[in-house]
């Protein structure tokens, strides 16, 4: 069975690291969101967590948030994230830790975060984005999903 909650909100930090070539990805999302994104895209109760996990479900939770999150830069080219590690904590969140190589120079960067939006309409989905010495946040949702950088 699932519960509704009044709020659904992940969280997403990005560090753009230009000197190292890399940016990393660490995403938090309610566990129960999830669970019913997947009951209701793919028919699977996962039941992550628990002794009864679904042996497809991280498989496919992993094919759902490459899915619906991108990273592209300078003209259009869009990064291959692998997800370093799924964690569950006590606090109902599932932790993404994901990374990818860039380019040595970045002239432009969009990210586009449909984390979420296809199955609850008030998803607010918040980012910080750190490049350098400096942080910028954002809250996305389903009309406006994506920021463009000029670096």
């Amino acid at each position: 069975m699932f519960f509704a909650h009044p709020l659904y909100v992940s969280y997403t930090n990005v560090e753009i690291d230009t000197k190292g070539g890399g940016i990393a990805l660490h995403i938090q999302i309610f566990t129960d969101d999830l669970e019913t994104i997947l009951h209701n895209k793919y028919n699977v109760h996962s039941w992550m967590g628990t002794s009864g996990e679904h042996p497809d479900s991280r498989r496919l939770l992993r094919e759902y948030v490459n899915e619906r999150f991108s990273v592209a830069v300078n003209n259009g080219e869009k990064l291959e994230l692998v997800t370093d590690s799924m964690t569950i904590h006590e606090d109902n969140m599932m932790w993404f830790y994901m990374k990818s190589t860039i380019p040595k120079t970045i002239r432009h960067i969009e990210i586009d975060n449909r984390l979420l939006t296809d199955f609850f309409s008030g998803q607010n989905n918040l980012m910080i984005v750190a490049f350098e010495r400096e942080e910028k946040t954002y809250r996305l949702n389903r009309n406006n999903h994506k920021i463009a950088l000029s670096l």
